[in-house]
């Protein structure tokens, strides 16, 4: 039997970690461990004796220096499971989460699989603008047509962006950051970078790419979740635009680029994502919608300026 550790990093939305963690109480099968790692000033554990009567082992810390990458490798110590899952403390478990994870993993005995994800239910809604700006993002290799896979310009098709989602259960390249689980053993070779924290979005996708080279990532579509993406401590307008391309220029460098053409690629890429958010603010005018471009023509000149950290 597989025991199953749960890590959630959180920090100042006590809300959310409440309905996360009444899911898990929810499950029909429960975690054998909770750790919260806590960065701001959680005044108490919700549903602690709720945990405490379902015999799940509870185990709190609170961190001095904040930062998801930092949450995460830290509850990766305390983790005592074979299997060992990160929830975003804005995420919501159907009640079969847990189960068909761990089925997933039962079913490869082997060993071969490293990691596995599920899906999200909540997907943000889809009408004529988003089919003709999914689009132009197909042709300037901004995405693509297969889930869940990386393109040679370093951006990626994420889950539930294209009209033929994944069904059952299927090989990926990265895993959604949201929602991530791993087997124990593969934490003796990879660990996740906290490189991108000053820089960029995409330690995640950084990560499980990596497993994706080694292990199978599998995503399992019958374990099912929201995503609600609190408002609660995300970063403005600018910063997100600036961070967003600074995190897939990391990727590109780190992971992707051979030689000179991929850095035509990348620039291709680039020059269409930027194009695409001129297009938007040209349909939308507003102030957010102008700092998310001028937050890619920061990311851009500090690319070229060479300002972004060294390999």
């Amino acid at each position: 039997m597989l025991k199953t550790s749960v890590i959630i990093p959180t920090y100042h939305r006590p809300q959310e970690l409440s309905d996360l963690i009444q899911s898990l109480l929810w499950q029909t099968k429960k975690p054998d461990e909770l750790i919260i790692i806590d960065d701001g000033n959680l005044s108490e554990v919700p549903f602690e004796q709720e945990l405490n009567d379902a015999a799940i082992n509870l185990i709190y810390h609170k961190k001095d220096v904040p930062g998801l990458t930092e949450s995460r490798n830290a509850g990766i110590r305390k983790a005592n499971g074979d299997i060992i899952f990160f929830f975003d403390d804005d995420v919501i478990l159907s009640t079969h989460y847990l189960q068909e994870i761990i089925k997933t993993y039962e079913s490869d005995p082997g060993g071969k699989v490293g990691g596995v994800g599920g899906m999200m239910t909540n997907p943000k809604s889809k009408n004529f603008t988003h089919a003709f700006r999914k689009i132009l993002e197909i042709i300037f290799l901004v995405s693509g047509l297969r889930e869940g896979r990386v393109l040679r310009s370093g951006f990626f098709t994420d889950l539930l962006d294209t009209d033929q989602p994944i069904l059952g259960v299927k090989e990926v390249e990265f895993l959604p950051g949201c929602a991530l689980s791993f087997r124990r053993k593969i934490f003796k070779e990879f660990i996740f970078t906290d490189r991108y924290r000053s820089y960029g979005f995409g330690e995640d996708k950084d990560f499980t790419y990596q497993v994706s080279k080694k292990y199978k990532l599998l995503i399992n579509r019958s374990a099912r979740l929201q995503h609600l993406e609190s408002e609660k401590m995300r970063p403005e307008k600018k910063g997100y635009g600036k961070k967003f391309v600074i995190g897939r220029y990391l990727f590109f460098r780190d992971h992707v680029k051979n030689g000179w053409w991929d850095w035509l690629l990348f620039s291709y890429a680039l020059f269409g994502y930027t194009l695409i958010r001129a297009m938007v603010l040209l349909v939308s005018p507003g102030k957010n919608n102008i700092d998310h471009l001028l937050g890619i023509f920061e990311a851009v000149e500090d690319i070229i300026a060479g300002r972004v950290m060294p390999v």
